[in-house]
């Protein structure tokens, strides 16, 4: 909104004769904007002072007639009272002046809200994707859209703003989320359906914008003109010619690029609406979990396959996690991992949306008992999580009861980083800098906004090569070389959890640690040796739900 155009609406909102549309449209700008927010209270300073002027000089006046001018002043001071109730409820949260004391209280309160409580940057999630490909980084599903103008190169993207619109915007496009009543776009198609909630929702073009009064609309936007068309409902559409219309069920018009009427009707634009994308997505999904499927038939026949543990729906309440790794076809016989016990872990939704498909290990005391028997020439481990948060210091994926010599343990920080080592024998004869490196930590990669998306994560600690390799969703985030004195040949296991920890068992007393994931996991699997970097991006591919 323009300095103008923002002092056009003032006027209108206090001479009483503001459009609903105009009104929902400095509503939405009022709620967002704290440099609008104080315009309108200086605005309105000036006209109270200019009405007690206006009082003093009637009384030296002869009495006029007034009704209609009242009824006008009445109708506008009630749509100005509406509008400063909201204001003022939004600057009393964060400009409302006070005492020392309070200031100072509120100042401590704000800081420890800043240093406890998690944060995240965005208006909008991104809520599906179909051959969407980004300039720069991709986006995954489950995102939030990072401000800024964002390039769409090609496919089709279901973006979720936080006031509830939704769009579906085609690529090749060029937009940005301004906030969660307002989009711009400078190229690209999109259809957005705008529930009641967000009545006022703004779409800007080059040439106008488009101001929603409760309704499903397109937009088409290029270089040389801006077409939209309603698909139900209303919308109220401002060229930058500051020419206004109501456009209705089936209407639509083109402007050209400077703002003026280029055509009195739009084409339809084919692009469906969300919950038709959200359909074609999960039939396309359902493909994918069935190539899912027959991968996981032949993994199960992969020698170094210790344990592969997958969450059936179908099972019901049953405590048994059955081991899919197939015994069949062992060199010498070796032994593979039990089955698991599932302890406090309730079932939940999987990352292929079947309900019961995975294990929710947030309940206090949540795990999977597991014995894993032999020796190893290395390991790799590999599960697909989602987490809630990290609000443990320790948060495990795999741990082995206590930690003794050639035992590993694999988890995750609080602040975001995987935690990978084995305990080498005899490290007590180490000097305490020594005895530090026996643990691999990643970069920190996790953080609040990832919050409830699926990932899968892997760690490969490789014998021959000397190296331990930290994974996430396919690709290496680190890969440390094992110094020599610290190189566990052979790793054994044995008892061990998934997502916590057994050390109580060994005490006599009830009090634990707490490091069960407050997370779920719907895949588990445990190779002896290393797996390669190719295999395990094909795991990832093969796993992902949204896979292009």
């Amino acid at each position: 909104m323009t300095p103008d155009e923002q002092s056009t609406l003032f006027d209108a909102l206090l001479d009483g004769d503001i459009s609903e549309a105009d009104f929902l449209r400095l509503e939405a700008e009022l709620s967002v904007d704290a440099e609008v927010r104080k315009a309108y209270y200086r605005r309105l300073e000036m006209d109270l002072l200019l009405e007690e002027v206006a009082a003093e000089e009637a009384h030296r006046l002869p009495p006029v007639s007034e009704p209609l001018t009242q009824r006008t002043l009445s109708r506008g001071l009630w749509w100005a009272g509406l509008l400063t109730a909201i204001a003022a409820g939004l600057i009393l949260v964060v400009a409302m002046p006070a005492d020392p004391a309070d200031q100072n209280d509120r100042s401590e309160l704000a800081q420890t809200i800043q240093k406890n409580e998690p944060s995240a940057t965005g208006f909008a999630v991104l809520s599906g994707q179909s051959d969407a490909v980004w300039e720069g980084e991709p986006i995954d599903n489950g995102g939030l859209l990072p401000q800024g103008e964002l390039h769409l190169v090609s496919g089709l993207v279901h973006v979720e703003l936080f006031s509830g619109v939704q769009m579906v915007i085609r690529g090749d496009a060029v937009f940005s989320i301004d906030s969660p009543m307002q989009v711009s776009m400078r190229k690209g198609s999109a259809r957005a359906h705008v529930p009641e909630p967000a009545h006022g929702f703004r779409l800007k073009t080059g040439a106008g914008e488009v101001v929603d009064l409760g309704t499903e609309f397109t937009v088409d936007v290029d270089e040389s003109r801006s077409s939209v068309k309603v698909v139900d409902g209303e919308v109220e559409l401002r060229t930058r010619e500051a020419e206004v219309r109501r456009l209705r069920d089936g209407e639509g018009v083109e402007l050209a690029a400077d703002g003026s009427l280029a055509k009195e009707s739009a084409d339809d634009i084919a692009l469906i609406g969300p919950a038709a994308f959200q359909d074609a997505l999960a039939e396309r999904q359902s493909d994918h979990f069935r190539r899912w499927q027959l991968a996981t038939e032949l993994l199960r026949n992969d020698p170094r396959l210790m344990a592969h543990y997958l969450v059936d729906p179908d099972q019901g309440w049953s405590r048994k996690l059955i081991n899919r790794a197939s015994a069949a076809g062992r060199v010498n016989g070796t032994a593979i991992a039990g089955d698991g016990a599932v302890v406090a872990a309730t079932r939940t939704q999987d990352r292929w949306g079947r309900d019961g498909g995975a294990l929710d290990f947030s309940r206090m005391g949540s795990r999977v008992r597991v014995v894993v028997p032999g020796e190893h020439r290395g390991l790799t481990l590999m599960c697909w999580v989602k987490i809630n948060s990290l609000d443990r210091w320790y948060n495990s994926l795999f741990l082995t009861d206590g930690h003794e010599d050639r035992e590993p343990h694999w988890q995750l920080m609080n602040d975001g980083r995987l935690f990978f080592s084995v305990k080498p024998p005899e490290i007590d004869q180490l000097p305490p800098s020594e005895r530090e490196r026996q643990v691999f930590h990643s970069p920190p990669f996790w953080e609040t906004s990832m919050s409830g998306q699926w990932i899968m994560l892997a760690t490969v600690y490789d014998v021959d090569q000397k190296l331990v390799t930290h994974y996430v969703n396919g690709e290496p985030i680190s890969r440390e070389s094992i110094p020599e004195a610290l190189l566990v040949e052979s790793i054994k296991i044995g008892s061990a959890s998934i997502c916590n920890w057994s050390e109580p068992m060994y005490r006599s007393d009830a009090t634990f640690v707490v490091r069960n994931l407050n997370g779920c996991v719907d895949e588990f699997a445990l190779f002896s040796g290393a797996v390669s970097h190719e295999e395990i991006t094909s795991l990832y591919h093969v796993g992902n739900p949204n896979e292009r």
